[in-house]
C-alpha cells in the first residue's frame, strides 16, 4: 500500500512538468522518411502545410491508428501518420485550408490523448 501511494505521488509530481514542456521549435524538428508517407509527400508537393504534434499517452499501434483515423477523416487533412517512438502525430493540411491549434488539441483529447505542443515546420 505504501509503495502505491509513493508511486502515485511521484507520478503526479512528474506529470504536470511534462504537460508544460515547451514544444520544439521548427528548427529543432527533424523528420525521418518514415514520418513522411507518400501521400503526405504528394500533399506537400501540391502546396499543403505540415503540422507536427507532440502527443502524450500514445504507446501502441491502436493509439496510432486511432489518431491517424481521427485526423484523416477531416476534410482539411490530406494525410496523417503517428511515430510512436518520437511520440508525434504528423499530418498535412490541404493547400488553402487551415486547422487551428484549439481544434487539433480538442481532436487529440477526444481520441484519449494529450497534445504537448504543436509546430508547423517548413516543408521538408
Amino acid at each position: 500500500m505504501f509503495i502505491r501511494k509513493v508511486s502515485l505521488a511521484l507520478a503526479l509530481s512528474v506529470m504536470p512538468a511534462l504537460a508544460v514542456m515547451p514544444a520544439a521549435t521548427a528548427q529543432e524538428i527533424t523528420l525521418s522518411d518514415s514520418q513522411i508517407t507518400p501521400d503526405m509527400r504528394a500533399a506537400l508537393d501540391e502546396g499543403g502545410s505540415l503540422v507536427v504534434v507532440d502527443v502524450l499517452g500514445a504507446v501502441c499501434d491502436f493509439c496510432a491508428l486511432a489518431m491517424t483515423r481521427t485526423f484523416e477523416r477531416r476534410d482539411e487533412v490530406a494525410a496523417a501518420t503517428v511515430d510512436l517512438d518520437a511520440k508525434t502525430l504528423t499530418f498535412v493540411v490541404h493547400e488553402g485550408r487551415t486547422l487551428d491549434d484549439a481544434t487539433i488539441t480538442d481532436l487529440i483529447r477526444r481520441a484519449g490523448y494529450q497534445a504537448n505542443g504543436i509546430t508547423r515546420p517548413e516543408a521538408v
